[in-house]
This record gives C-alpha cells, sequence and structure tokens, in this order.
C-alpha cells in the first residue's frame, strides 16, 4: 500500500490551472501566449475574447499603442495602475476620424510638456520632430511616451523614472482619450447655435457695460 500522501502511479495527475486575465500579472515586453505574465494590451485581448495578442481589434489603435509603449517604460511598482485599462480600453475602436482626434490630443499634450523642459533637459536631448496623425500610432505613442523623460539620453534612462505628479498626468491623458467619443451630426449642431448665441449675447454685454 502506498504511504499517505504520496501519489499512486496509477492516479492522473493534476492538470496545471490555466491562466485568466484574474491570475496573470503585467509585464514588459510582447507574449507568445497566455502565461503567468501578459503585457497591458494582452490582458485586453482576453478580456474581449480575442485571439490573444497585443494589438485586440476592440481597442482604439491610438490607446493601444500608447499603454503599450507605456506599459514597458514603467517600473514594477507603478505598472499595476494600469490593470483597469485592459477592460476601460475595451470597445474604444470606433473609427479613424476618432482615431485621429485621439491622436492630435495625445501629440498635443506631449508637444507642450518637451516646450516646457529645463535648460538642462534642452542641452542632453533634442526635442523629436513632432509626428502627424498620419504617422501611425506606434510613431505617436513613442513621442508621447518619450515625452516623460525629460533629462538625458538613452543611457541616462531609467525605468519610470518620473515623479508620481506625471505618472498620474499620463493616466489623466489616456482617462482623457478613453472618454472622447464620436462627435454625432446634432452635437455639431448645438454647438453652432451655442456660438450664435454667445455672438449675440457679447455686443448686449458690451452696451449694458457702458
Amino acid at each position: 500500500m502506498a504511504r499517505t500522501g504520496t501519489p499512486s502511479p496509477h492516479q492522473t495527475p493534476t492538470p496545471a490551472p490555466t491562466p485568466s486575465y484574474q491570475t496573470v500579472r503585467l509585464g514588459p515586453g510582447r507574449h507568445k501566449g497566455p502565461g503567468a505574465v501578459v503585457c497591458i494590451m494582452e490582458l485586453a485581448s482576453m478580456l474581449a475574447g480575442e485571439r490573444f495578442s497585443d494589438r485586440p481589434k476592440t481597442v482604439c489603435a491610438v490607446i493601444a499603442a500608447l499603454l503599450r509603449a507605456y506599459n514597458d517604460e514603467l517600473d514594477d511598482q507603478r505598472r499595476p495602475d494600469l490593470y483597469r485599462y485592459a477592460s476601460d480600453s475595451v470597445g474604444t475602436r470606433i473609427d479613424y476620424r476618432l482615431q485621429n482626434r485621439r491622436a492630435s490630443t495625445a501629440i498635443g499634450w506631449a508637444r507642450v510638456r518637451y516646450e516646457t523642459r529645463g535648460w538642462l533637459g534642452r542641452v542632453l536631448r533634442r526635442s523629436p520632430e513632432v509626428p502627424r496623425c498620419e504617422d501611425g500610432p506606434d510613431h505617436i505613442a513613442e513621442y508621447v511616451v518619450g515625452s516623460l523623460f525629460r533629462e538625458g539620453r538613452g543611457w541616462l534612462r531609467k525605468r519610470g523614472g518620473w515623479s508620481d505628479e506625471t505618472h498620474a498626468s499620463l493616466l489623466a491623458l489616456i482617462d482623457r482619450l478613453i472618454a472622447m467619443g464620436p462627435r454625432r451630426s446634432i452635437d455639431l449642431v448645438l454647438m453652432a447655435l451655442a456660438e450664435q448665441v454667445q455672438d449675440a449675447v457679447e455686443p448686449e454685454r458690451a452696451l449694458t457695460a457702458a
């Protein structure tokens, strides 16, 4: 008789648990399949029920590229802050017009950071050329995440080497991009009417003040 606790040679070994979105850990880089570690966009593909990939079809290409780039540059302490974007980003791919609006918003955010660097940052690292929306999501994401490294060249870079305030600001940008939606025709009409009302009110206010 086999001793207690010793598995019988006739027993079927218990299969290892299949990795799921509830058990995986976020890490940098691309992975071949679901495992103990995945990147944020690979996790999004799992939640969306898509084929495992770091380029899920249901996520806006600009948002996906930005999250991939930031996931790879973050340190292990801050990377868990990205978990919620695996679900929040699903369903954000609508059309190219919205994608371009998001690209323009992200470029503008990063451009301000490049232009407000201190003198040391300008001396050690020249600002890259401002990308166009047509240059592609990956190029735009590189420009945006690159703006976080305010000083130094590649060999001076440190993963996640920026302040908590900067980290929060980048997350706020991602939240803003996710919240953006397509502009409906009625919204454009209402915006035009509001501008007409404003133009009519301003002269009256000026006469009243006089």
